[in-house]
C-alpha cells in the first residue's frame, strides 16, 4: 500500500533573545514570528524510485538516528522529494524546519502518536531559541521562557542551538496578529550571517550581557512590544521592534555594520511604509514590517529601485504564519 505524507513548514523570524546574563538562573528567552513565506515543502512516498528521492547527508542520517534512539525504532529507508526549500544560513530557520519536517514524517511512518516538542527533543532542536519549535507547532508571533541556567540545569553556558542539548523552552505568550500585517524580507548577497564557529565564539565573547541591558530589554518587551501586538497597534509594535535590535552592543543590528546593511536600515528608517525594521538572528536577512501587500509591494519595489546595482540572496514579503506546519497524510 502506498503511503504519501506531503508537509509545508513556515519559516521564521528570531527578533532577538531576552536573557543572556543569568543572575536569576535562567537564559535565553527568545522573541520571534512564524512566516507563511519562505517555506520547505517535502513530499515522502513510499514508492519513490532511488533515483527520484533526496540523497540522505550524513547531517540527516545522524537525526534519523537519534529519533531511532529517542523512540526505540528503526528506520530503513526514507523516501523524500523537496519541492520547496528554505534558504539555509539567512536567519530565517531552515534547518530547524527541515529537521522538524523530516522527524514529523518518521513519526507517521512508524505511527507514533507524539507532539512536536517532543520530536524536536528526540532530534535536540530549541536548545537556545524555541521560535523555531514554536513556529513548526502552531504560527504566530512567540515569546518563550528560556531554560534554566547553572550547574545541573537545563543549560550551564552560553551557546547558540546549534550546540546546545537543552530541550525546547516553554512557549509563554503566543499572539496572532491581524491578516494585513506583512513582513518584508532582504537578504544582500554580499553579506554573511554569524554560523558555525563564528556563531560560537559570538557567545563567548559577549556573554553574560550585563544586567542593566536585559532588564531594559525586558522592559521594553513587557510594556510596550506585546501589548502593542494584543491591542493591534503596529506602529507601536515596530517602534518597540526597531528599538530592541540595538539595546544590547554586539547582538541585534550591531553584529552588521557594513556600509550597504547601513544604507539599507537607513533606507527603511525613512520609507513611512515601513514601521520597524531590524535583523533576524545573526543575519544576513533583514526585516521591515508593514501593514498591507501593497505596502510591501512598495517597499520591495524602492529597493529594487534604489539598490539595483546590487544582488539580494533574497527579496521578497510574506505574511504571518497561524496555523504551524500543514501535513497531509494519503
Amino acid at each position: 500500500m502506498t503511503m504519501q505524507i506531503t508537509i509545508q513548514t513556515p519559516s521564521r523570524l528570531h527578533f532577538g533573545l531576552l536573557d543572556l546574563n543569568g543572575e536569576l538562573g535562567r537564559i535565553n528567552g527568545s522573541f520571534g514570528v512564524a512566516l507563511e513565506q519562505p517555506g520547505w515543502l517535502i513530499k515522502y512516498n513510499s514508492q519513490f524510485q532511488d533515483n527520484e528521492h533526496l540523497a540522505l547527508s550524513k547531517e540527516v542520517l545522524e537525526v534519523i538516528k537519534k529519533f531511532d534512539n529517542y523512540f526505540e525504532v528503526s528506520t530503513s529507508d526514507v523516501k523524500l522529494k523537496i519541492l520547496n526549500s528554505i534558504p539555509k544560513h539567512i536567519g530565517l530557520g531552515s534547518n530547524t524546519q527541515f529537521l522538524l519536517a523530516l522527524g514529523t514524517i518518521l513519526s507517521k511512518l512508524h505511527k507514533l502518536d507524539v507532539k512536536v516538542i517532543e520530536i524536536a527533543k528526540a532530534i535536540q532542536r530549541g536548545g537556545t531559541s524555541g521560535i523555531g519549535v514554536a513556529s513548526f507547532d502552531k504560527g504566530g508571533i512567540i515569546l518563550d521562557g528560556g531554560h534554566t541556567f547553572g550547574p545541573g540545569k537545563q543549560t550551564e553556558t552560553f551557546q547558540p542551538s546549534r550546540v546546545s542539548r537543552a530541550p525546547p523552552p516553554p512557549v509563554i505568550f503566543r499572539n496572532y496578529p491581524p491578516s494585513n500585517w506583512r513582513f518584508v524580507l532582504l537578504a544582500p548577497l554580499e553579506e554573511e550571517g554569524a554560523s558555525g564557529k563564528k556563531e560560537v565564539n559570538l557567545f563567548r565573547e559577549n556573554c553574560p550581557i550585563p544586567a542593566n541591558y536585559v532588564e531594559k530589554l525586558s522592559r521594553l518587551l513587557l510594556v510596550k512590544i506585546l501589548p502593542a501586538i494584543v491591542e493591534r497597534n503596529i506602529k507601536t509594535f515596530g517602534e518597540g521592534l526597531t528599538a530592541m535590535q540595538t539595546v544590547i552592543p554586539k547582538f541585534g543590528m550591531d553584529c552588521f555594520k557594513s556600509i550597504f546593511n547601513q544604507e539599507i536600515i537607513s533606507h527603511l528608517q525613512e520609507n513611512k511604509k515601513s514601521f520597524g525594521y531590524g535583523i533576524s538572528s545573526f543575519g544576513p536577512t533583514i526585516f521591515a514590517l508593514t501593514d498591507s501587500e501593497e505596502s510591501a509591494k512598495s517597499i520591495l519595489k524602492t529597493i529594487g529601485e534604489n539598490f539595483k546595482e546590487k544582488k539580494f540572496k533574497l527579496l521578497t514579503s510574506s505574511g504571518i504564519n497561524t496555523t504551524g506546519a500543514r501535513i497531509i497524510t494519503e
